[in-house]
């Protein structure tokens, strides 16, 4: 993204004419840094700003392995309306911006010509850009509209702070410009074709729940998913064995296909975020399915159960985001005694890799009340010199051994997650791809639940 400053003739700078295509121009010579004139006369400075240079300082980034959060857009095109995802914006009256910079700019520009909406500027050099238009206001302060969408001078990603009416302009250029940034370049009106790639870091929850969010997402957009062979930690033939994935299709090719290999950029899209796609049973194949419903009545039959989720380890040692902190077991303990004695229940069913918070709940609810599925548990205590449980898989097997322990996790996880989803109320430490799953495969059918929200309770 260029910034758009005051012109400065000490600096060092290539020369730019100023006209309609001014920042595509820039992009296209690779400038750092420009001397921008009209009729040889100086009117502003061109400043190129790497779009993810906020993750350099981000611990939770770093020990996670996202090298980037943003797309770069080196290319784009604003007038291709099939692509561009207004949504967001179209909530808004008004646009107000606190810093002119290429993003800003386009984006008022979309604001005032597609969606008719009022901007408002302090900083009179828009003119350049907007001239001429009704609906674009230079003030002096900006008016604070309640119906107004800013664009701060801050770094602010709206959707992480709960609010997205702020937002700066990388991840607001974003939101509307992702399938854009998808396509790198490609010829958009080709592409058919989404090809999703998992980093090995990434768990079988996570890898479901966003391969469904982003095929409901790009379907909008006319553009199918599949998901590319071999790419995560798990064996494409256990992939096929438990799960329904569409596989590659025959006519894909590397002309109609674009690729999502680091989705982590999609999560700071408020549409991706906000979109509420739950992942529903016709995941999990049709024999997997009947197994576990099976062993559910096997074990509970006509009990009232209440379903708890506590995830812990690696969650309490990685940097995650404000809305994924979870609660611990002696948080959660009060809550769980309220509902027994509330609502009655048989039995307990509690989902946890964490050994601490199976200990806890052991002692305080007995095993006699207590039932959960035979699986290997850590305890914070095992992560000495490592952040995340795929790491520890790895450092306790390898080969073959951990292949056979891989799909056996993997299979007590899903298990463990459908008998949640079939008590009849549930607890869940807060936020994660496990919660989700539960939520989606009960269908809204909960008597009562309660999920922990570390941005109200402590």
């Amino acid at each position: 993204m260029y910034k758009v400053s005051e012109f400065d003739s000490e600096k060092a700078g290539d020369k730019l004419s100023h006209g309609e295509d001014v920042f595509h121009e820039a992009l296209r010579k690779q400038l750092e840094y420009c001397h921008v004139y009209k009729d040889d006369q100086p009117l502003y400075d061109l400043q190129k700003i790497d779009n993810n240079y906020t993750i350099k300082t981000s611990k939770g980034a770093q020990d996670n392995g996202f090298s980037e959060l943003f797309f770069n857009f080196n290319n784009y095109d604003e007038n291709d309306d099939r692509t561009l995802n207004l949504s967001l914006i179209k909530r808004f009256g008004s646009l107000e911006i606190e810093e002119l910079t290429e993003y800003s700019v386009v984006i008022a520009k979309l604001a005032a010509l597609k969606l008719d909406m009022h901007v408002y500027v302090t900083d009179s050099r828009i003119s350049l850009f907007m001239s001429d238009m009704a609906n674009v206001h230079i003030v002096e302060e900006l008016p604070g509209r309640e119906d107004s969408m800013i664009i701060t001078k801050d770094f602010v990603i709206g959707i992480y702070m709960g609010d997205v009416k702020k937002n700066h302009s990388i991840p607001l250029f974003s939101e509307i410009f992702f399938v854009q940034g998808l396509a790198d370049g490609k010829d958009l009106s080709k592409i058919k074709y989404c090809q999703i790639e998992f980093d090995k870091i990434i768990g079988i929850g996570a890898i479901l729940d966003t391969y469904n969010k982003i095929e409901a997402l790009l379907a909008g957009f006319g553009i199918e998913c599949f998901l590319k062979e071999h790419c995560s930690r798990y064996s494409d033939e256990m992939l096929n064995r438990y799960f329904v994935l569409k596989k590659r299709p025959s006519d894909a090719n590397e002309e109609n296909t674009c690729i999502c290999a680091d989705f982590i950029k999609l999560y700071v899209i408020p549409t991706f975020q906000m979109m509420q796609i739950p992942l529903k049973e016709t995941v999990i194949d049709d024999e997997f399915n009947n197994q576990i419903d099976e062993y559910y009545e096997a074990v509970f039959g006509d009990d009232k159960v209440l379903g708890v989720l506590i995830r812990g380890t690696d969650y309490k040692l990685t940097e995650v985001g404000a809305n994924h902190k979870q609660a611990s077991a002696k948080i959660l303990i009060p809550k769980i005694r309220e509902f027994m004695e509330e609502y009655h229940f048989d039995k307990i069913f509690l989902a946890t890799e964490d050994n601490d918070a199976l200990d806890a709940i052991f002692s305080e609810f007995g095993k006699d009340k207590v039932r959960v599925i035979a699986q290997e548990r850590f305890s914070v205590s095992d992560f000495k010199n490592i952040h995340l449980i795929k790491d520890l898989e790895k450092e306790k097997r390898t080969g073959e051994a951990y292949e056979a322990a891989l799909e056996d996790i993997t299979v007590n996880y899903f298990y463990a997650l459908r008998f949640l989803a079939k008590c009849n109320s549930f607890i869940a430490s807060g936020t994660c791809s496990g919660t989700k799953m539960v939520l989606g495969f009960n269908a809204g059918k909960f008597e009562h639940q309660y999920i922990f929200n570390p941005l109200t309770e402590s």
